[in-house]
């Protein structure tokens, strides 16, 4: 192995890591969240229109869920908000958001390379 590699691998849950960046950590009840609960339902109901996509996007969710979630609030299996909130704030800007479209466009390209 070289420097800073290990033996698992990049699909290995048990072993998974969260991005090493301030501010996004165990929190998961971060109100800070820059989308709302609106937003999630437009998505989720995009994508249950879409019965291709449904196994690629419950593949996505699940990598974006903290390993053990279920010890911690909000005891349900959903992405840390900070975590979130950096990737979108990465991609768009501070005072941008994804659309919906953007959204299912990014699990077309996840299907696709699958």
């Amino acid at each position: 192995m070289g420097h800073g590699m290990s033996s698992s691998s990049p699909g290995d849950t048990d072993r998974r890591r969260h991005a090493t960046v301030p501010g996004v950590g165990p929190n998961r009840g971060d109100p800070g969240m820059t989308h709302g609960t609106a937003f999630w339902f437009h998505c989720s109901s995009a994508v249950l229109r879409r019965p291709r996509l449904w196994s690629t996007a419950i593949r996505q969710v699940s990598r974006a869920v903290p390993t053990r979630w279920w010890t911690r609030p909000p005891y349900v299996p959903v992405p840390d908000r900070a975590y979130v909130r950096f990737r979108v704030e990465t991609a768009y800007g501070e005072d941008a958001g994804p659309r919906v479209a953007d959204v299912v466009r990014y699990l077309e390209w996840c299907r696709a390379t699958e």
